[in-house]
């Protein structure tokens, strides 16, 4: 069947916007602008020549053109896309109008996959600045064109739909929905590392929230394991380079392998604050079980990567278990200094209770009573104006046993009871369903 003029002139012009071609670009050195335009428009049926003329012009086949089905420009979306996602986290704006590039150019192609994954990118953005309606709808219409796609696939969508439950409040659902996918494609013969990582990843996070330790190491020591590149966005970057050269002389089959090679190493480098909160998570996991030299190194990375990444609440909450680290190891001048940021930094809240029972206890350590005590007091008001029952407990202890070291065994024993009354009435609060943006 020959195509119809106006279809090919269509695809002419939206390759050739696409390069960033004029029309005079396009037609030298053997046509003109106005044989391009009257192309474009529909008026001219360009001969086979022509054709073969554009194609190699815009670094496609001659069959792209005249067929408008082109494996070629599918994989070179496809490059664009893993480019938005290296951009993501630097430039929002610069990956937003590069997930919608793909968008506009993959309708015509058939490519649902393609465009569900650039909807996914656009949720994620929007989850980013907090708008979760609009991620929400991305999802919503990922999911869609995701429907009859492979479980590894279809559980890249389930990932984002579980960031945003529980940016609703229900994090157990969340865990449900992550964990579900995950046993689902191992179980089934779909363990694609990428998606196994997002996983991983996303159930430490939800753990660490819900204060459920060993199940937050358990995810984090998974997710860790799959992330074994130290440059994920260099190797990005060199992979798309490969892609591109491949592309540009016309090895589409592997120009494609080279895209997914680079898309699996994008995937590690968007989720670098996660995975550094899955540090966290098996740096504690290693404190609780005794091993403070790994605690340190893994809170140690943690707390790096969080202060890079922009992220000074959570890299607080890194900074007081390290801080423990550090007093456990014997260096309370480090450990006191990390604290100290806190302090300075949050005035209130939760994070600054924890900070303050650190230096209640380095105070005790040094012998300093008074400080001890002042800064014990300001963590058990602190974690009682938050709610946070199991975390007051043991500062009420640590109080207790202070002032009874003191001579002081009566304050002792009213604080302990006062204590314990107060952490029965309190019921612990739900875990906030706001995460930070990433």
């Amino acid at each position: 069947m020959t195509p119809r003029r106006d279809e090919v002139g269509a695809r002419v012009a939206r390759l050739r916007v696409a390069r960033g071609l004029t029309q005079r670009a396009l037609a030298q050195p053997r046509y003109t602008p106005a044989y391009v335009s009257a192309v474009e428009s529909g008026r001219r049926t360009p001969s086979a020549d022509a054709v073969a003329h554009f194609a190699e012009r815009l670094g496609v086949t001659p069959a792209d053109l005249t067929t408008g089905r082109s494996p070629a420009e599918v994989v070179r979306l496809h490059l664009r896309l893993v480019e938005a996602d290296c951009a993501g986290p630097a430039d929002p704006a610069g990956a937003g109008a590069g997930y919608q590039e793909v968008i506009s150019a993959a309708a015509p192609l058939d490519a649902p996959v393609l465009v569900a994954r650039a909807r996914l990118g656009l949720a994620g953005l929007a989850l980013r600045r907090g708008d979760t309606g609009e991620a929400a709808a991305q999802v919503d219409r990922a999911e869609e064109l995701l429907t009859e796609a492979a479980p590894h696939l279809r559980a890249e969508a389930t990932a984002v739909r579980a960031v945003l439950v529980g940016r609703g409040g229900d994090l157990r659902y969340a865990t449900y929905l992550l964990a579900s996918a995950r046993d689902g494609l191992v179980r089934d013969g779909y363990p694609d590392p990428a998606a196994l990582l997002t996983l991983h990843a996303e159930l430490a996070v939800c753990h660490l929230q819900l204060d459920d330790e060993p199940a937050a190491a358990e995810a984090a020591a998974g997710a860790l394991a799959l992330a074994v590149l130290a440059e994920p966005v260099r190797v990005a970057g060199l992979h798309l380079t490969v892609a591109a050269s491949l592309l540009a002389r016309a090895r589409t089959a592997e120009a494609a392998t080279a895209v997914e090679q680079a898309r699996q190493a994008a995937r590690q480098a968007t989720l670098h604050v996660e995975l550094a909160s899955c540090h966290r998570a098996r740096g504690r996991g290693r404190w609780a079980a005794g091993d403070v030299p790994g605690a340190l190194a893994d809170l140690t990375t943690a707390y790096d990567a969080l202060r890079a990444a922009g992220q000074p609440g959570l890299a607080g909450e890194a900074a007081v278990e390290l801080a423990e680290a550090y007093r456990a190891l014997g260096r309370p001048a480090t450990a006191d200094a990390l604290v100290g940021e806190v302090l300075d930094r949050e005035g209130e809240g939760p994070g600054a209770a924890r900070a303050a029972r650190v230096r209640g206890l380095l105070r005790a350590d040094a012998g300093d009573g008074p400080g001890a005590e002042r800064y014990l007091r300001a963590a058990v008001e602190g974690f009682r104006a938050a709610g946070r029952r199991r975390e007051l407990a043991g500062t009420v202890l640590a109080l207790a046993d202070h002032l009874a070291r003191a001579g002081r065994p009566a304050e002792a024993l009213d604080l302990m009871r006062e204590g314990l009354r107060e952490v029965e009435r309190l019921g612990e609060r739900p875990p906030s369903a706001v995460r930070p943006a990433t």
